[in-house]
């Protein structure tokens, strides 16, 4: 039987172990070199002038502040850094003015962004606080907007006010699934009709909005994580991040995991679904802005991961995804017995076309082992589209799905 497209990519990703991406040349020089037996040519126009970034966050986590109880995945300790139990104004003031003597002029947008709890549950002397501070910047012109993540059943009029009254122009729930029996063992307490009524507030009240959505809860399943991602799709929000569950110790998750009745998602499982889900949104027009955990220093100490789909570029593995997916389809028809194929993608691609360790080359490689494979960046070409010529002659073109 033939293998699907499926079967390929989780095939491909089986082989990625929990290890660090290797290390590649900086950002906007590629030094590409492969085996004459996977690849005989480097990328052409190895210098690439990389336009500066349109988006700086500087996130302060506030440390579950404002949430009724912990959810049965979350420990903030290993997964926010170095933040206290109660930001003060010197702490604040020092964290965002690292970043933006850091970040200066690199950024046409900068956002103060409060994570880590429940922003519209904590008490209302704390949040007039952080918002007055985070006020100051925008007004003194260093920063751009505010915004704030919470629990979708802590939207009401009366936070609705608050947000206005200090200019907040985003908002992010953490819905993490539409699955109520998953959310009610995660102990969220809320469930997904929360999450529909919240986002309707928000869109009414003219906020810019987020969903963050988890792959691989407990009570859940690969079917039941994508029909969540279609209901986000429904609702429309601005954003969405995307995160696998990962197994952290010092969590009810953990003592689940333990005692044998949770089972977390293989890495590869979780790569394909994270895949699936940031084409399905991007098709809808709507920005994956996060795929997995940001690695924190806790994380890498022994003991702190018990298992899961953690990976330090996880986000790097899922685009190497998308563009190993898309080439495969853009494959389709071409004889096996091919002399050549000379791809060329956008300067910025090349790594995700590529692949961790050049692993997408590789499985073409062995899908077209009498082939000559040349991947180049020319002028012309956009982020996110795929060229093969095949023999010197006929070529072929594909949009890669899941690129904005």
């Amino acid at each position: 039987m033939k293998k699907t497209n499926h079967d390929n990519i989780l095939g491909l990703f089986k082989n990625v172990q929990m290890q660090g991406a290797q290390k590649t040349a900086p950002r906007g020089v590629y030094e590409y070199t492969l085996s004459d037996t996977v690849c005989s040519a480097t990328q052409q126009m190895s210098v690439f002038q990389q336009s500066p970034r349109k988006h700086l966050i500087i996130p302060i986590f506030i440390m579950n502040s404002g949430c009724p109880h912990r959810c049965i995945f979350c420990n903030q300790k290993i997964t926010a850094g170095n933040f206290p139990p109660q930001i003060t104004r010197d702490f604040f003031d020092a964290e965002v003015k690292s970043y933006l003597d850091r970040k200066k002029n690199h950024y046409s947008n900068v956002e103060i962004a409060f994570y880590g709890g429940s922003f519209t549950g904590i008490d209302n002397t704390y949040q007039e606080n952080l918002l007055s501070w985070a006020k100051s910047y925008v007004e003194a012109g260093l920063v751009h907007s505010i915004r704030i993540s919470t629990r979708p059943d802590y939207i009401t009029k009366d936070s609705i006010t608050f947000l206005k009254k200090y200019n907040v122009s985003t908002v992010e729930l953490g819905a993490q699934s539409f699955n109520d029996e998953a959310l009610r063992f995660a102990q969220r307490g809320h469930d997904g009709a929360a999450t529909v009524a919240a986002m309707k507030t928000l869109k009414e009240q003219g906020f810019s909005t987020g969903l963050h959505l988890m792959a691989g809860l407990p009570q859940d399943t690969p079917d039941g994580f994508m029909n969540s991602v279609n209901k986000a799709i429904e609702l429309m929000p601005d954003t969405v991040r995307l995160h696998p569950v990962i197994v952290l110790d010092g969590t009810a998750l953990a003592e689940e995991f333990r005692r044998g009745n949770y089972k977390p998602l293989e890495l590869a499982e979780a790569i394909d679904l994270c895949r699936k889900a940031r084409e399905k949104l991007t098709e809808a027009g709507i920005r994956v802005i996060r795929i997995g955990l940001q690695g924190t220093d806790a994380m890498e100490k022994e003991g702190a991961i018990l298992a899961g789909p953690f990976h330090p570029a996880f986000g790097s593995l899922v685009l190497s995804a998308l563009f190993y997916n898309s080439t495969i389809k853009l494959l389709t028809g071409i004889p096996h017995n091919a002399k050549e194929l000379r791809f060329n993608v956008s300067g910025q691609d090349i790594s995700n076309f590529r692949g961790m360790a050049n692993m997408n080359i590789a499985a073409i490689k062995k899908l077209y082992p009498q082939a000559n494979l040349i991947v180049e960046s020319i002028a012309g070409i956009e982020r996110g589209e795929i060229s093969v010529a095949v023999d010197s002659g006929k070529s072929f073109t594909l949009a890669v799905l899941g690129i904005i």
